[in-house]
């Protein structure tokens, strides 16, 4: 296999997490910070983010997309209660969840399901948390 792009991820001292659909790529960092990139664009020299997630402060360790691509997953496991959504057609993110009473604590993993309908969270206490997304009708 041979490198075919290389890219400058803003400051960014370690690259700790990657994850890709069919139209984005998302890089995250040891500084907290996601970048989001178009993926036709990635291979272009000097090409910019469509957005950086400065949402969390610790080490980013989970950057998943639902099936679709239209949410971004995002958590740190060195902060409680890390775990944002973006949604990669607004480029925003969730500003209603997760709130400061989910009990999320120390998120170690986490998936969307085939449809998008449930996210699967993972912690440290050993609980795995599902979430109902009622965006999407199919589970």
């Amino acid at each position: 296999k041979a490198v075919v792009s290389t890219q400058s991820t803003g400051g960014a001292l370690h690259i700790t997490s990657v994850g890709h659909s069919l139209r984005h790529i998302a890089i995250g960092s040891d500084s907290g910070v996601v970048n989001l990139y178009n993926k036709d664009d990635i291979y272009k020299s000097n090409s910019k983010p469509l957005r950086a997630v400065m949402n969390l402060t610790t080490e980013i360790n989970r950057t998943v997309f639902n099936s679709s691509g239209e949410l971004l997953a995002i958590s740190s496991k060195d902060l409680k209660h890390s775990l944002r959504l973006l949604n990669t057609n607004s480029l925003q993110c969730v500003p209603n969840w997760p709130t400061s009473n989910t009990p999320l604590a120390h998120v170690t993993s986490l998936n969307f399901s085939p449809n998008s309908g449930y996210l699967g969270v993972g912690n440290t206490k050993g609980k795995a948390l599902l979430y109902r997304l009622t965006h999407f009708q199919s589970f």
